[in-house]
């Protein structure tokens, strides 16, 4: 479309093209979210599946890992604690320049994701929660590994919605796997030591309730015989919407609560070197 008015000429006289208000505001939006900032949480390095993920569906984008590791893990304390523990780290990350949040790790979005909406309205925040509802495609009998707040949580009873999961008792798993990684023996006989009750019961599927536990999949899998499910495909979908693919490389800076930054450098390294080079926040 072109557009004219009684100004709308160059110094030649020529008519001067110039783009309709509404496609103005469409090409605005569309430059602030293509690169808008993304922050993501997590009480250690289990939400680096989570970004990887989101690396993988969308293709970069540029954003600022949190490892809250001084407070790892984050299932065995209180929901208020949890939700001022979180909250903390969701003003670091603003205050880093991110301008989306992502909540990877489904105890803090079951505790705190609801107050951070509310409070930070300008601010995009997006969880992670069970992929139960998904999980029932393959059939009824479900099995769900989570932490102990978690399963506690209004929101999950709500993603239960009255069904019959199998729910073992997880609580040291998360802690295990954020100290040992890349070392995972340890975490691997606690989780044979966990599921030993149900070695022998068939399951529809398996689903996921705590990212740490995506480091262990395929051993889960395993040790199941049956469809494990997480939720982090679902994230990078729903930042794909949020902003969009991205043709460059993934740019990635690191931060952590804990003395240590270089142990979360080299589980980035290996966690995301098909999609980015993670740096260091001093």
């Amino acid at each position: 479309q072109r557009v004219f008015s009684g100004e709308a000429h160059g110094a030649s006289g020529s008519p001067r093209w110039s783009v309709p208000r509404c496609l103005e505001k469409f090409f605005i939006l569309h430059h602030i979210l293509y690169y808008m900032v993304t922050g993501v949480l997590d009480s250690g390095i289990g939400g680096l599946t989570t970004l990887s993920e989101i690396l993988r569906v969308r293709g970069g984008g540029e954003y600022i890992y949190f490892a809250d590791a001084a407070h790892c893990p984050y299932g065995d304390k209180s929901a208020a604690q949890i939700a001022a523990i979180v909250r903390a780290g969701a003003v670091r990350l603003m205050d880093e320049g991110a301008e989306c949040i992502v909540l990877a790790c489904n105890t803090a979005t079951a505790c705190a994701i609801d107050g951070l909406r509310a409070e930070f309205e300008k601010t995009t925040f997006v969880g992670t929660e069970p992929c139960i509802k998904t999980a029932k495609i393959y059939g009824k009998r479900l099995c769900v590994l989570a932490t102990p707040l978690t399963i506690r949580q209004p929101r999950f009873a709500r993603l239960l919605n009255g069904e019959d999961c199998f729910i073992p008792d997880c609580a040291p798993l998360a802690a295990e796997i954020e100290h040992g990684y890349p070392h995972l023996t340890g975490a691997y006989k606690m989780l044979a030591k966990i599921l030993a009750p149900c070695r022998n019961e068939k399951f529809d599927a398996c689903v996921l309730g705590c990212t740490h536990y995506c480091l262990i999949k395929d051993h889960v899998q395993k040790l199941l015989r049956c469809p494990v499910l997480d939720v982090n495909n679902g994230v990078g979908r729903q930042l794909i919407k949020l902003a969009g693919a991205s043709p460059d490389r993934g740019k990635v800076r690191l931060i952590t609560s804990a003395p240590d930054i270089y142990t979360l450098r080299a589980a980035a390294e290996k966690i995301l070197q098909r999609f980015a080079a993670p740096s260091i926040i001093p």
